[in-house]
């Protein structure tokens, strides 16, 4: 039976009000927040191109599994603001906040790196060798393994992507990032950028 007052009227006892209170907050957090998606389910939509868990089987597009989490997120965020040209990626990232692209690049951190199982070309990779000896080994260690935050894996990578990202940087000269990196590129030539891709493809 409800509580009346002298007037007749319901009355909310702070017993009741308390009780409310608290069913309330206990709601809140046990319902599933609507519209937050996981960080696998967004890493999923990546998987068209970039392959299962970042492992891509597309010449043309790279393998992004086990790669530096800060490296990714410095190349998403570039997507999404414009700095880095792209045809789809800048309008993809657009539909990413700040925290879902961080969630997307340490889901694809965690991946193991799966290297292209193609058999590089030898002369190419002889030369190439040399080309990364004098101009990338202070940066891209132990033949294109090592990565930093602004020096991504190559080893093992497709060799017409790097190809594409190494001609990209060279165009942009100076405003390739890290400016050193398109400093020394602009120095290289065709060739010379065409056996650097396959030495690093060949390194597993």
């Amino acid at each position: 039976m409800r509580n009346l007052d002298r007037n007749g009227r319901s009355a909310i006892t702070p017993a009741l009000t308390l009780a409310m209170a608290m069913a309330t907050a206990g709601l809140s957090q046990t319902a599933p927040a609507e519209g937050v998606r996981s960080a696998s389910m967004l890493a999923n939509t990546c998987a068209g191109c970039h392959g299962t868990d970042g492992a891509s089987a597309g010449l043309y597009m790279p393998s992004i599994g086990g790669m530096d989490k800060r490296y990714l997120i410095s190349v998403l965020d570039d997507y999404k603001t414009g700095l880095r040209p792209s045809t789809i990626m800048g309008r993809i990232m657009r539909g990413y906040s700040d925290q879902e692209i961080s969630a997307i690049a340490a889901y694809f951190a965690g991946q193991s790196w799966v290297s292209t199982d193609r058999i590089a070309e030898a002369a190419m990779v002889r030369t190439g060798e040399q080309v990364h000896e004098q101009a990338c080994a202070s940066c891209h260690e132990d033949g294109g393994r090592a990565q930093e935050d602004d020096a991504p894996r190559l080893a093992g990578q497709w060799a017409e992507y790097t190809l594409y990202a190494l001609e990209n940087c060279r165009a942009s000269g100076a405003r390739c990032k890290p400016r050193e990196m398109g400093e020394r590129v602009m120095e290289l030539s065709d060739a010379e950028l065409a056996s650097l891709a396959h030495y690093y493809e060949g390194q597993k």
